[in-house]
């Protein structure tokens, strides 16, 4: 609706200017007239002045005045039998203008414009993010006040979900815990929200998956044999128990499943053959490759195209030059951001520097406002940076990378080389 305005607008305008460019215009050539008077004017005055200094006789005068007069006549009239001339339109000039118009209108909103101000949904939410005092939008604040309402009004599992992604994001593990724990308590039957409490917990307890994760990440797979999540974490989960051979079935199980992500299967073959290296001869033997079932058909297939179609999937490496300015623990925040408007990610995950190089999948579980999903826009921009603080607020020496104008069902690289300098 703004650029049917906007354009009405340029039309308008075109209108009231373009008319008078092809009008007629007169000229009056008085030139010669207003030369010619002036000339007549000074001999006439030489004609008085002689006169009155007694130069010439009076009939002399008079006869000389006379001509003076009858030469101006008959120059006037000569004048005004040609005197008025009209002026071509220009067609160069008038097309000229109708094309700079909108250019320059089009080109100064494009840099000072803001698109987002005439759609009332953003420029509500773009009202609503609280700023710290440098104008920075206060992530903090934005995460609190969240909370805040989901107190105040529990019964919202979208809600929690979004504000466990957040607390995830801020490492604030211990929070993103408590939040999955009142996201469970509301649909306790889901395996998804099992994993990512137990993932929550095993970050606060810095990767222990023992324990409770442990039993929350069984009690997903009995529902769910064939959840990724569940395998990659289940097979983490054994591993740290030392029951290696049970980690390498259950990876084996995991690998069939990620059909279209090499990077990961190459993670699981790199955690397959470190178990076997703490397994012996007869057990390596003795282990039983078990095949995961077969879980596409066509209904499947269509869903995963369709799904494709509202995702991103990038491969993410770190430069050569780079490489010495990070450390292996060092936090990778990969994000979806809009092109313009609410700077809070549409979707992001957080790695670390020892990760790389990674491929993943950004989509709408990875949103951390329920309002601002990745499959809400066409085109966005991604990018991803490390930094030395782990903090997710970008500072001076953080490395990044990051591309504008990517569309949704495509998949990406990229390449963090540049050193942030604000």
């Amino acid at each position: 609706m703004f650029w049917i305005f906007a354009i009405l607008l340029i039309i308008l305008a075109l209108a009231l200017i373009l008319p008078p460019l092809f009008k007629k215009t007169e000229l009056e050539t008085d030139a010669r007239r207003s030369q010619n008077i002036q000339i007549a004017k000074e001999q006439l005055a030489e004609l008085e002045t002689s006169f009155s200094n007694q130069e010439m006789q009076r009939d002399e005068y008079l006869a000389r005045r006379d001509e003076l007069e009858q030469s101006l006549y008959s120059d006037v009239a000569t004048d005004e039998a040609t005197s008025t001339e009209y002026a071509k339109p220009s067609l160069i000039s008038t097309v000229f203008i109708a094309l700079m118009i909108p250019a320059i209108a089009f080109s100064m909103y494009a840099k000072y414009g803001n698109s987002d101000a005439a759609d009332p949904i953003k420029a509500k939410i773009a009202r609503n993010i609280p700023k710290k005092a440098n104008g920075e939008p206060d992530i903090d604040a934005m995460v609190s006040g969240l909370r805040a309402k989901l107190e105040a009004n529990p019964d919202n599992p979208e809600g929690w979900y979004m504000l466990g992604r957040s607390y995830m994001a801020l490492n604030r593990y211990s929070d993103a815990v408590y939040t999955y724990e009142q996201l469970l308590k509301l649909e306790p039957k889901s395996a998804k929200y099992m994993l990512f409490l137990a993932d929550a917990s095993a970050m606060a307890n810095k990767g222990d998956v023992s324990g409770r994760p442990a039993e929350l990440i069984e009690k997903a797979l009995e529902l769910e044999p064939n959840n990724i999540t569940g395998l990659w974490l289940g097979g983490m989960s054994l591993s740290q128990q030392g029951q290696h051979a049970k980690a390498i079935a259950r990876w084996n199980l995991l690998i069939p499943l990620l059909k279209k992500q090499p990077k990961q299967i190459a993670e699981v073959r790199r955690l397959i053959a470190e178990s076997k290296k703490k397994l012996s001869p007869e057990a390596i033997a003795n282990l039983a490759t078990t095949t995961a079932p077969q879980t596409t058909s066509t209904v499947a297939d269509d869903t995963d195209q369709k799904n494709s179609n509202k995702t991103i999937i990038v491969t993410i490496s770190l430069s050569d030059e780079l490489k010495n300015q990070a450390k292996a623990n060092d936090t990778v925040f990969i994000y979806a951001k809009a092109m313009t408007g609410p700077p809070m990610p549409l979707a992001a995950k957080r790695i670390q520097v020892k990760d790389l190089p990674i491929t993943i999948t950004l989509d709408d579980s990875m949103a951390m406002l329920p309002a601002m999903k990745l499959s809400a826009f066409p085109q966005v921009k991604i990018g991803a940076r490390i930094s030395k603080s782990g903090n997710a607020i970008a500072a001076n020496g953080d490395l990044y990378t990051e591309k504008k104008a990517v569309k949704l069902g495509t998949k990406q690289e990229l390449v963090i080389d540049t050193v942030l300098k604000k």
